[in-house]
């Protein structure tokens, strides 16, 4: 790729990052309303035909929801909440669901090696798997019919890493997740646009997977990286191993009784995730933004804080280390449709859980449950 191509690449992930950056937060804000209202209508709907329907309007909005966090994730300004594994046993872990996706004429085989701890967001790994698995599969039964796909971890030492990496790779040890296939392999015109967002080669493909792949990895510290290969294709995850000892967590203060505190900007998202909670046994305590949380906070202690992001005034960043002025050990979860990159920094260090809007009662209740 030329200079002035690259150039002109860049240019355009910038920009549809901050395109995808100033609408996610609003996007997904109505999109959790509409998801959240779905739900309680659905409680209380009489026929079946009701129900899919409600149903189908909950699935819409999310699938909507996941196309503004692809283009997120290629940008890197998705939301991760990173923690330390060993990658062989995320892999393992993950294995059911990818075996799953490659449907009877596609065997997958796992392998493991040897231990590696890395740090990463097992969510945003098994979004990358699934994106390299899907593409694997797709270019199998497209050209062939029927395959076979690899899967293995492995670790390297610093003077094993990949000829095509050794210029801008640091040179340390590393955990590598390879994903290989019998396929026909990518050629070179292809190859050096592979990762490009919305570039495919498939009549009906977004061109976003492995873009957003990409994207997440290398806003995990690490490097994606489509390698030679003797027959098929191979892409490899490479993330930094840590080696430094980790902290444990400490224990989680068990909470007085249910009460809860949601604090959102969003009248209707409030108002119907409130309702969602109480059905499911909560006493809400809302608040629209950060400095009538800090008054409700004064007033008593919640069993849990749930708190947007991005509010008016204070965020729920600083309203965060507020409230643990106040209640040292309160339980948070922090939810955003889009985080900006000052609070995408902040909220590993603050001990907090978090969940991506929009999001269903169902899954907000289950999220609460190991909170607290």
């Amino acid at each position: 790729m030329s200079g002035v191509a690259g150039s002109n690449g860049v240019v355009r992930t910038q920009a549809v990052g901050l395109l995808a950056a100033g609408l996610a937060h609003d996007l997904n804000n109505m999109l959790g309303g509409i998801v959240t209202t779905a739900e309680l209508l659905h409680a209380r709907a009489a026929g079946a035909e009701e129900v899919r329907d409600l149903s189908a309007i909950v699935d819409q909005a999310v699938k909507a929801s996941e196309l503004v966090r692809q283009i997120l994730a290629f940008s890197r300004q998705d939301m991760l909440n990173p923690a330390v594994a060993d990658l062989g046993e995320l892999l393992e872990q993950m294995a059911p669901v990818l075996s799953a996706l490659t449907g009877p004429k596609v065997a997958l085989a796992v392998r493991r090696g040897a231990a590696v701890r890395v740090r990463v967001d097992s969510t945003a790994l098994e979004r990358v798997l699934v994106n390299l698995v899907l593409n694997a599969r797709d270019a199998i039964l497209e050209t062939r019919g029927r395959g076979r796909i690899e899967l293995a971890a492995a670790r390297i030492g610093a003077g094993e890493r990949p000829e095509a990496g050794r210029a801008f790779m640091p040179a340390v040890s590393y955990g590598v997740l390879s994903v290989s296939d019998d396929g026909p392999g990518v050629d070179g015109a292809v190859a050096a646009r592979i990762f490009e967002p919305y570039f495919t080669t498939r009549p009906k493909g977004q061109g976003l997977g492995l873009s957003s792949a990409f994207g997440l990895v290398k806003q995990s510290g690490g490097f994606l990286l489509l390698e030679p290969s003797a027959k098929g294709a191979r892409f490899a995850v490479y993330l930094p191993e840590v080696s430094e000892a980790v902290e444990a967590a400490a224990a989680p203060v068990q909470p007085a009784g249910r009460l809860l505190l949601l604090v959102e900007d969003e009248l209707m998202l409030r108002m119907s995730v409130a309702r969602g909670l109480e059905r499911l046994g909560w006493r809400v305590r809302q608040a629209a933004d950060g400095e009538a949380a800090l008054k409700r906070l004064a007033a008593e202690r919640p069993a849990v804080m749930v708190s947007d992001i991005r509010m008016p005034g204070l965020d729920g960043i600083g309203l965060t280390s507020a409230a643990r002025e106040l209640w040292p050990g309160l339980p948070v979860l922090l939810t955003s449709g889009y985080a900006d990159e000052g609070a995408r920094a902040a909220v590993p260090g603050l001990g907090v859980g978090y969940l991506p809007k929009p999001y269903t009662v169902r899954t907000l209740g289950e999220r609460l449950r190991e909170l607290v």
